[in-house]
């Protein structure tokens, strides 16, 4: 059963590359014929699970660049296929007859609500968990629900890496009895005293519920905390990410400039995170930071025309904490600013019509004087400006339209200095096309 499992699935490999057909078809039939296909694989001796609400792809992807760079070889599902099917053709697709995986490291991306399907049968040595955050709400419905499908069936040996500066992130330590390794980003010249965001992930200690304080935010409920109450509270990290300057992309780690990869914050948290594992697993500093500086690219874009800034924002839709990252940025620049919002679909993975998302994100925050116009592009343009109408954003300055074209002459002829896009990844391919044409 086992090889003729695996034959019919590289069968089916070889025939989706010829037809272009997707990554998910092979595992299927492999399970169909084999249930168990995935536990009588043999893997490789270093195994790493990369979950979480966002930054898992580009963290697994990282990770996988900076080993093959350094001489590894990796069997990695690059197709970006997270769920059961998918995940079952990486491993068949690296396998030889006898389901040996001859490589020197396993690399998952692995979708948070599936992942605790898989820890039995592959035995992770590591897992990192990005993040859990509010995100697509009718499917992963509450944070609480999410971690507690993340923490069953952790194998104990498996060593698990995080951020210190999440305290939601800490219940983890709480329930399991693994070794955790912990990243975190000093304070730097973005942090804050006052906390800016009203709807938070956690801001109560998950140990006492007491309502936890802070010397310093990073972003929303990440940064320096204590509780008053109990003995819940930040502690030194294995790795500190120091100096962080967004403008330049880079951080300090361990005496290395670090390219995070962009301007945000989160790609420096997801940077540390694949830093972390990397030098958990015997690569050196200057390896590390030399590997990085090649391979981790900035996703977000931006150009002049006509002596004005185009800055489009790469963004998840239904995760407000990725939007009030990007809310957050545009905040943080004083200059007279046009700022576009809008996708073309919510999502492709199923049908609905959710927008309560919407009210977990900061708009409140570009409620001031360097706002010229805001534009709510898409399918759900009345929705984003019922939304920003009650961030009391005057209405005068909230413009609707079906498609980017439309907005395309009242934006160049605007007398804002820079235009942002907050957009769904199905929106950055034509916010390119429609205002830079003809920029060289």
């Amino acid at each position: 059963m086992k090889t003729f499992s695996i034959l019919i699935a590289k069968l089916a490999i070889i025939l989706g590359h010829l037809f272009h057909r997707g990554s998910s078809l092979p595992g299927k039939l492999a399970l169909k014929i084999d249930k168990r296909i995935l536990k009588k694989l043999k893997y490789p001796p270093l195994k790493l699970i990369v979950t979480g609400s966002s930054g898992k792809g580009s963290t697994s992807k990282l990770i996988n660049d900076v080993l093959i760079d350094n001489n590894y070889t990796v069997c990695y599902n690059s197709a970006g296929s997270n769920l059961k099917y998918g995940l079952t053709t990486a491993c068949l697709n690296s396998c030889n007859l006898r389901g040996q995986i001859n490589k020197d490291v396993l690399i998952l991306e692995v979708d948070e609500r599936y992942v605790k399907e898989i820890y039995q049968d592959i035995l992770p040595t590591y897992l990192i968990i990005t993040n859990i955050t509010k995100d697509q709400p009718p499917r992963q419905h509450h944070v609480d629900l999410i971690l507690k499908e993340i923490e069953k069936n952790i194998p104990p040996q498996t060593k698990i890496i995080i951020s210190m500066d999440d305290p939601y992130l800490r219940n983890i330590s709480l329930a399991l009895s693994n070794e955790i390794i912990y990243y975190s980003i000093a304070q730097n010249k973005y942090s804050y005293q006052t906390s800016l965001f009203d709807n938070l992930n956690i801001y109560y200690c998950p140990k006492c519920g007491a309502k936890l304080k802070y010397d310093y935010y990073n972003f929303e409920t990440l940064g320096k905390y204590y509780c008053p109450s109990c003995d819940f509270k930040w502690t030194t990290p294995t790795l500190i990410g120091h100096d962080l300057d967004l403008e330049k992309g880079l951080m300090k780690v361990f005496n290395e400039n670090v390219s995070i990869g962009g301007d945000m914050l989160f790609n420096a948290y997801n940077t540390l995170a694949s830093f972390a594992f990397l030098k958990a697993v015997g690569l050196i500093d200057h390896q590390i930071s030399a590997s990085i500086q090649k391979y981790n690219h900035n996703k977000n874009f931006e150009f002049i025309k006509n002596n004005k800034l185009y800055k489009a924002l790469n963004c998840k839709a239904e995760n407000a904490t990725t939007y009030n990252a990007c809310v957050y940025k545009v905040y943080l620049d004083p200059d007279l600013k046009d700022v576009i919002i809008g996708w073309k679909e919510i999502s492709r993975r199923y049908n609905h019509f959710d927008v309560s998302w919407l009210y977990d994100i900061e708009f409140e925050l570009l409620n001031n004087d360097s706002l010229n116009k805001i534009y709510a592009v898409g399918i759900d343009k009345e929705n984003i400006k019922k939304r920003l109408l009650l961030a009391r954003i005057p209405e005068e300055k909230i413009i609707t339209a079906d498609l980017l074209d439309e907005i395309k002459a009242s934006v160049e002829k605007s007398a804002a200095q820079k235009v942002y896009g907050i957009l769904n990844f199905d929106y950055m391919e034509p916010f390119k096309s429609t205002f830079k044409e003809n920029v060289k």
